[in-house]
């Protein structure tokens, strides 16, 4: 059974460490941070609005509902952002403004359109969602996919792809004691079997077990 990379809290350092460069740097770390705090998917990062983080008077939800038009399998829901990572979201709002990105003649919403996507390619334009094949009409989200892919790449952090943020955020979930119930609800994936792929032993883990695995029993003399 082949076993997951997940990423370390160390990993997660040197991922904002060595995209930290400008100008998108700012950006670069909240995408990382949204990626695997908010545990979304890349086609979810990709249509995510300014709205749905944000309100009127510019301040950031702490508590804040990922719509179903957005959401993976149409399913709502709630997510959160705390006063740790409060900061990153702060800092690419505040370059994102200072460029005039996608600004509005309205005072609200710190005078940006809240209908624009949250997070903006490095041109400042959104990341689009590509058709699967040609004349498909479902579609996936490579220009986020190649976006992340690039930042892992900048680490040298091996086994990692865009999968492993949203990977991470379910087994720290998991870690931290959510059942299958309000994995599903955090995540909004419905199948328990794909739950039991997320949460498995990764690779560190697994190697922990195997050098402690009946590590007390002796050789009888």
């Amino acid at each position: 059974m082949p076993v997951e990379k997940l990423f370390t809290e160390p990993e997660l350092q040197v991922l904002l460490d060595m995209n930290a460069a400008p100008p998108h740097g700012q950006r670069n770390a909240a995408l990382i941070i949204g990626a695997v705090y908010w545990g979304i998917t890349p086609s979810e990062l990709s249509l995510l609005r300014l709205e749905d983080v944000m309100d009127q008077g510019g301040q950031f939800f702490r508590v804040w509902t990922l719509p179903a038009s957005t959401a993976y399998n149409g399913e709502v829901r709630e997510l959160h952002t705390e006063d740790h990572v409060l900061p990153f979201f702060e800092a690419y709002m505040g370059q994102r403004v200072k460029e005039g990105l996608y600004k509005s003649n309205q005072s609200w919403y710190r005078n940006s359109d809240p209908k624009s996507y949250f997070f903006l390619n490095d041109r400042g334009e959104p990341f689009k969602l590509s058709p699967r094949k040609k004349g498909a009409t479902d579609y996936q989200p490579a220009s986020m996919n190649s976006k992340l892919k690039q930042l892992i790449a900048n680490t040298g952090i091996q086994g990692a792809k865009p999968s492993t943020f949203r990977d991470t955020f379910i087994k720290n979930m998991y870690e931290a004691g959510c059942g299958y119930k309000e994995l599903m609800k955090v995540s909004g994936i419905k199948g328990k079997e794909t739950l039991d792929r997320k949460i498995r032993p990764h690779e560190r883990e697994l190697e922990a077990v195997f050098k402690n695995l009946f590590s007390r029993v002796k050789q009888p003399t």
